[in-house]
């Protein structure tokens, strides 16, 4: 199903895409985001193509997150490559990565870099719909009212204007006098002159009557939708359309495991948690492992140390060089022991790919965290449980 907007979002800026997205739809502008969109078993990236080349305009929401993100770089590269309009919300007020600045090289941002984000939303609906020009049922009404009225109209109106003024006989009558009379007097001079050649009087200028005259036909006008204008693009280079290129490697900043700074407990554990699950895209391996504690109770593999499981990570990435997972819904939180043991449980979607050997696997799974403070009141986890939801494999043309 085609959406007036794609929103292309980092997973760890979740919570503004959704806020801005029933914004939008609140005011009538219809929207496709990650993960909500998505249907039960299809293919993640196959998903994200479809949406993007049936949307009429995308919203990039930029931010730190997204600057450094390989799925927005592609999703950007993608939407240039279907001639899609994108409108740049930033956020946050830092410079654009080299990798997008080859594709949004326009100056022209909206800003939402002050709280409350609801301020910022109508600029936003005001400028999607300029691009998307008029709906439908706007373009019928104001063709339905340049259209004329239908012959049998018109010829009422007229009808009943000459019910409304009767028509003046006097006139008529002193026209037809002066014209007899005329005649007569032509008729005479012709016979007292005796004249042998007939000149035929002038005929007089006819007298204007009230009678309606045919009222011309009146065609319908059928309205005819306006073509559609070539949506902008930001650049001018198109990729090839058999595969578009793969992005370079860029690192997203890096986002440790901090110590709570005064925070409440559920805002510390949530951040830790969403940039748990942000490490995946990262290539940096120290970044993470930095989240677990040096042993820890992994899967069904039992405990491992940290060691073991900086190999593990290194083998995946070598496996998957292309990854993306994003949080479902919220993190369900629990205080174990005050200001020292917690639990995290929520449900994750990922994505990962390799181009070279033209696999990918687009998959769910559960996850429950347990979570201690470590002696430099850093949290750290020391359990880690998940279960497979669903997982769908499948191969793609190799690059």
């Amino acid at each position: 199903m085609s959406r007036d907007v794609f929103i292309s979002h980092s997973a760890q800026d979740k919570k503004v895409a959704e806020t801005i997205c029933a914004a939008l739809e609140e005011s009538g502008i219809q929207c496709w985001v990650a993960p909500r969109d998505v249907r039960p078993g299809r293919s993640f990236p196959g998903e994200i193509t479809r949406a993007i080349q049936q949307s009429k305009v995308m919203l990039l929401i930029f931010s730190q997150h997204s600057n450094s993100s390989e799925q927005v770089l592609r999703e950007v590269q993608l939407a240039v490559d279907c001639h899609v309009p994108i409108i740049r919300l930033r956020i946050e007020d830092i410079p654009l990565s080299d990798d997008l600045r080859y594709y949004l090289s326009t100056p022209h941002w909206l800003d939402a870099l002050t709280h409350p984000l609801s301020k910022h939303i109508p600029p936003v609906a005001t400028a999607i719909r300029e691009l998307l020009g008029p709906s439908p049922a706007e373009t019928e009404t104001a063709a339905a009212a340049s259209q004329p009225p239908p012959a049998e109209v018109v010829m009422k109106q007229r009808a009943a204007a000459e019910q409304r003024t009767p028509v003046k006989r006097t006139p008529i009558l002193i026209g037809a006098a002066i014209l007899v009379v005329g005649l007569a007097f032509a008729l005479w001079m012709w016979r007292s002159e005796k004249k042998t050649e007939v000149v035929p009087p002038a005929a007089p200028a006819p007298q204007q009557t009230a009678s309606p005259s045919p009222s011309p036909t009146v065609v319908p006008v059928v309205p005819t939708p306006p073509a559609a204008t070539p949506s902008p693009t930001p650049v001018e280079m198109t990729p090839s359309p058999e595969a578009a290129p793969s992005p370079s490697a860029t690192e997203p900043n890096k986002k440790e495991p901090a110590s709570r700074n005064d925070r409440a407990w559920q805002v510390w554990i949530d951040e830790f948690v969403h940039n748990f699950i942000a490490s995946n895209e990262s290539n940096d391996v120290d970044l993470a492992v930095s989240f677990y504690a040096p042993t820890v109770d992994l899967f069904e593999e039992g405990r491992k140390s940290i060691d073991a499981i900086r190999r593990d990570v290194e083998s995946y990435n070598a496996r998957w060089p292309s990854r993306r997972a994003t949080i479902r819904g919220d993190v369900r939180l629990a205080e174990k022991a005050k200001n020292h043991s917690y639990t995290a449980s929520f449900e994750h979607d990922y994505y990962v790919e390799n181009a070279t050997r033209g696999e990918w696997i687009n998959g769910a799974v559960a996850v429950d965290l347990q979570i201690t403070i470590d002696g430099d009141g850093v949290p750290r986890i020391v359990s880690m449980k998940q279960k497979t939801l669903r997982k769908d494999k499948g191969t793609m043309q190799k690059r």
